[in-house]
């Protein structure tokens, strides 16, 4: 079977880190409250992608670092931000292979 050429990136956090990370977003209150809660709704979406023959990349968001990127590009720490961050790096790990 040939892979697919629909890619789609998802942000993915660990445990440690969604307090924090919590704190950080600008809009928190559309976030789960839970790192479980998150869990739950982020691979529940994971498996609709992949059933509709997407590859999915997780790509790992830690708050210090997310924190950086955001403050280098004026950006506010919210979805749209986050979104770009895993959707760039989706393509650098494209373009490294």
């Amino acid at each position: 079977m040939a892979p697919s050429s629909r890619v789609i990136a998802l942000p993915w956090y660990h445990r440690r880190d969604y307090a924090a990370l919590l704190v950080l977003v600008s809009d928190r209150e559309n976030m789960p409250a839970t790192y479980d809660a998150w869990l739950g709704r982020a691979e529940s979406t994971e498996r609709q992608f992949q059933k509709a023959d997407f590859d999915v990349v997780r790509i790992w968001i830690r708050p210090a670092p997310f924190a950086d990127w955001c403050k280098e590009r004026n950006l506010s720490p919210d979805q749209r931000a986050r979104f770009t961050f895993v959707n760039e790096a989706a393509r650098e790990r494209t373009v490294q292979r």
